[in-house]
């Protein structure tokens, strides 16, 4: 079976850099959606905490949340230079939850989640 169709092309002789080594580096990642204009700067850091730090750092971390597209999205790199810090706005990771659902079932009924349920 053919390997699946990767939308970013690199150079054979450049290595691939991965979330992990522009975390390491303190950058940042700056996503652009072309549809609807929103531009959104991440750090790299906090990426690495939710997505898998070998992803290539070029690829798109999300969808645009504004318009829901991840097609018309771009990614660059940016190392931070001394007048960003307290002008460049990032949106960080402030923090994960975890939900717990409970339900009623009868006793001796097997428990099943729900994943067809529409949550309110």
């Amino acid at each position: 079976m053919p390997e699946e169709y990767s939308k970013y092309h690199r150079h054979p002789a450049k290595p691939v850099r991965t979330l992990q080594h522009a975390a390491n580096d303190g950058q940042i990642i700056a996503v652009n959606c072309s549809l609807c204009r929103r531009h959104i700067n991440y750090l790299a850091s906090d990426l690495v905490q939710v997505l898998n730090p070998a992803r290539p750092v070029d690829a798109p971390p999300f969808a645009c949340s504004r318009c829901g597209k991840a097609d018309y999205m771009s990614v660059k790199v940016k190392t931070p230079s001394a007048g960003d810090y307290g002008h460049l706005v990032i949106r960080r990771l402030l923090g994960v939850r975890s939900v717990w659902e409970w339900g009623n079932r009868p006793l001796g009924d097997e428990v099943k989640p729900d994943a067809g349920r529409k949550r309110n």
